[in-house]
């Protein structure tokens, strides 16, 4: 049962001092943060350029380790050991029994490539968010796919609204996100192309049933209510595939747009043959 505690883990780097302040815009949240470390770190190199790295290395730590205690936000340090991944595991693993039920996300900004690959390689299991800052100042969401989204988008209707949101709606230069969209326009686009779910059982032999369109006016062959496209859209955001907004003039009315998560979902899973928009948007976006 999750208990309200949030439990952050960073890979340590050079520039996690700064990156874990901002973090705070998104994950204001925080009640335990823990450092996971490469051993090698904390020992001295006679190499003087080496050495350098370690040492700014360890006062990222210990900025780390300031900027929490500042905020009552217990820390802890974790050096890894060869070898790096049943070290991880063993840290993560004694972490998440001492927080049963707590909320999970992974910096991954800084640390050797074994280190954050080992301590990726767990996100899953944890069902943990994971960022990175991706060699910038502010730490991004990394999209992590799973077989249930690969499921999901095999029902049709959920290709066809993400392609409906992607459609002519280019990326804001400056924090990568996309305009909102209006639920009744998502209605009227998915309205002529819905496809039921319900459908009579292929047998084997059977010809192959092709999603039908419809001229304006036409009714698609099972009606599709605002109440489908409610579970539909419900079932998105749930993923984490669209976010939805209210109106905050009428406090009725919905907009919704693709997360990053879903666009990269969408990429992957969607099958050309869906639709002609699908098509279009894969082949747009740069999938043949």
């Amino acid at each position: 049962m999750p208990t309200g505690e949030h439990v952050h883990i960073i890979s340590a780097g050079e520039n996690i001092h700064t990156a874990y302040p901002a973090i705070f815009r998104t994950l204001p949240v925080i009640t335990h943060t823990y450092v996971l470390a490469d051993s090698e770190t904390y020992t001295l190199s006679s190499n003087p350029e080496i050495e350098k790295q370690r040492l700014a290395i360890r006062h990222a730590v210990d900025a780390v380790k300031e900027i929490s205690e500042s905020l009552s936000i217990p820390f802890s340090r974790q050096l890894v050991f060869p070898p790096v991944y049943e070290s991880v595991r063993d840290i993560l693993t004694k972490i998440a029994r001492e927080n049963p039920g707590a909320r999970f996300t992974f910096d991954l900004s800084g640390g050797s490539k074994e280190l954050c690959m080992a301590t990726l390689s767990f996100a899953s299991w944890l069902n943990a968010d994971v960022c990175a800052t991706f060699g910038g100042k502010i730490a991004r969401n990394v999209p992590l796919p799973d077989r249930p989204i690969r499921t999901m988008l095999a029902n049709l209707n959920y290709q066809t609204i993400l392609a409906i949101l992607l459609r002519k709606n280019p990326k804001d230069p400056d924090d990568g996100t996309r305009n909102w969209i209006q639920r009744e326009y998502i209605y009227k686009q998915l309205w002529s192309v819905y496809v039921p779910s319900r459908t009579k059982k292929v047998k084997p032999g059977d010809p192959v049933a092709q999603p039908v369109t419809y001229k304006r006016g036409r009714k698609p062959a099972a009606e599709m209510t605002h109440g489908t496209l409610s579970t539909l859209m419900h079932s998105l955001e749930d993923a984490a595939l669209v976010e939805e907004r209210v109106s905050p003039d009428t406090r009725r009315e919905k907009s919704y747009r693709i997360t990053e998560r879903g666009e990269i979902a969408f990429r992957l899973f969607s099958d050309p043959s869906t639709s002609s928009l699908v098509r279009m948007i894969l082949e747009k976006n740069g999938r043949p």
